[in-house]
Order: structure tokens, then C-alpha cells, then sequence
């Protein structure tokens, strides 16, 4: 019994699973090799800085090297706000980030234990694991707009066009494949989750996301404020996207709030205009943007 008790502890250490990792990499064949070396450096890096409380990956020594660097990381971007940023500003944000970085550091060591997660305080370890994520979400998020602009001017292609095509499928490709298999296989119930998901996700987006990137905005320019240029395919882009919300709010009553092809044909055919236009206004004359509206 304490021979199978060792052997599950073992295998739910975090120092086994990254020796796992490296057994893979060895016996693995010449594609997988390649892409584990390239994504190794990321995945030490997102090891080390999101704090896991998980059973079966919980690790004291990468615990307490995430919360030690999860701030230091946090002040990286902080600095990387600035365009120019001064010395003392940097040597403040990374002197608070390290501070903070070694408290939680040792605290963590004086809390947890070497063979199991904390039982007790998991709200601010899985608060922590869950900023980082989403700091490492918003990290991802930046380089794949950066990399569509570039795309967008290699190519010659409007970054409107990115935006709503390549950048709109990536988002929410994974919403798509959710909602469909809890439509599908889940039956009444499977439907009303799906379609709640479908108008929760964009209206968490708009609202909370919107919110908080402004808020972010006029803190940075405060006293300054943030002006947004006219942009009429932004205007357009609200306008299908108010149709698509209207048709839905017509449909469903009259049809005694029964799902059918009426409801899915129209929004699909709301979409379909809306890509359709948007693409005849970047074929022709308009179709680069001014950079001052972007």
C-alpha cells in the first residue's frame, strides 16, 4: 500500500513530469523532436510563472518559482507599456515585482508541503493561476495581431479583413466546436447552454473586455483623452451585428420560441452579407485603411 501510495506520489511530482517531458522529446521521431524543442522554451516559461494547486502536477519547488516570477513577469509588461521608459521607473516596477515576487516566495514555502497542494487559502492560488492565464492569453493575443498586421502588409490584404476573418475564426472556433457538440449530444437542456454561450461570450467581450481595455486607455493618456477616429466599416461590422441580434428577437417569439432552420438561415445569411460587403469594399479603392484610424 505505501508502495503504490510512493509510486502515485512520484508520478504526480512536477520534477517527474518534466522528466517525462524530456523522455518524450528523446524517443519521439523527427517531427515531434522539432516541434517539442521549439515549444519547450515556452512551456518551461508558462510552467514557471502559472501556479498549479493540481493533484496530479503539484510540484512545491515550481509552486513557489511561479509565484516568485509570476510578478516579476507582470512587471515586464508593465515596463513594456512605455515606449521610453526611464531608468527609475523600471528599477521601481521591477524592484515592487521582486519584493512582492520574494514575499510570496517564501510564504508559499511556509505554507505548502512537499508531498500534496494546500487544502486550505486555494482561493488565492487558483486566483494567481488564473490571472496568469489570462496574462499569458492577453501575451498570445499580441503577437498573433502583430503578426496578422505584418501578414496583412507583406501580402498586400486590408488588416479589417485579418480582423474579421483569420482573427474572428481563431477566437472562436473553439466557442464554435463547443456549442455545436453540447447542441448536438446534449438534448433540451444541451440547446439552451449552447445558445446562452453564444450571446455570453460576445457579450462578456464586448462589455467587460471593451470596459477594461478603455479603463486601461484613459489611465495610461489620463489627463488626456482617448479619441477614436470614424471608422465606417466599424459602424457597418455594429450595424450586422445589431441585425443578427433583431432577427433572433423576432424569430423566436413568433415561432413559439422553437429552434429551426429560419433562425440559423438568417444569421447565416446576416454573416454571409456582412463578410460579402466587406470584402467588395477592400477589393476596390478602399482597401487600405488610413493607419491613423486603425
Amino acid at each position: 500500500m505505501k508502495k503504490q501510495e510512493e509510486e502515485q506520489r512520484e508520478g504526480t511530482d512536477g520534477r517527474t513530469e518534466l522528466r517525462r517531458f524530456w523522455f518524450n522529446l528523446r524517443e519521439s521521431g523527427p517531427f515531434r523532436l522539432t516541434i517539442s524543442i521549439v515549444e519547450m522554451p515556452l512551456y518551461l516559461t508558462r510552467r514557471l510563472t502559472i501556479p498549479v494547486v493540481c493533484e496530479r502536477r503539484w510540484s512545491k519547488p515550481m509552486a513557489i518559482a511561479s509565484v516568485i516570477l509570476a510578478p516579476i513577469l507582470l512587471s515586464t509588461l508593465w515596463v513594456a507599456q512605455y515606449e521610453n521608459p526611464r531608468f527609475e521607473t523600471c528599477v521601481l516596477v521591477y524592484g515592487v515585482g521582486s519584493l512582492i515576487g520574494i514575499g510570496l516566495g517564501v510564504l508559499a514555502f511556509l505554507t505548502t508541503e512537499e508531498s500534496s497542494p494546500p487544502e486550505k487559502c486555494l482561493l488565492p492560488w487558483l486566483a494567481g493561476g488564473f490571472l496568469m492565464s489570462v496574462t499569458w492569453s492577453y501575451i498570445t493575443a499580441q503577437e498573433l495581431v502583430a503578426l496578422l498586421v505584418s501578414l496583412g502588409y507583406v501580402f498586400g490584404i486590408s488588416p479589417s479583413i485579418l480582423g474579421l476573418t483569420v482573427l474572428a475564426w481563431g477566437n472562436s472556433l473553439s466557442d464554435l466546436i463547443t456549442n455545436s457538440t453540447m447542441a448536438i449530444n446534449g438534448g433540451a437542456e444541451g440547446v439552451q447552454v449552447a445558445i446562452s454561450g453564444c450571446y455570453a461570450g460576445p457579450i462578456f467581450n464586448v462589455l467587460f473586455g471593451l470596459g477594461l481595455s478603455l479603463i486601461g486607455s484613459c489611465w495610461e493618456s489620463y489627463p488626456e483623452p482617448v479619441s477614436i477616429s470614424l471608422d465606417p466599416y466599424l459602424l457597418e461590422t455594429l450595424g450586422f451585428l445589431l441585425a443578427g441580434l433583431v432577427w433572433g428577437l423576432v424569430v423566436l417569439p413568433r415561432r413559439g420560441m422553437k429552434l429551426d432552420g429560419v433562425l440559423g438561415g438568417g444569421l447565416l445569411v446576416i454573416y454571409l452579407l456582412s463578410v460579402s460587403l466587406r470584402l467588395v469594399q477592400t477589393s476596390g479603392s478602399l482597401q487600405f485603411l488610413d493607419h491613423n484610424s486603425l
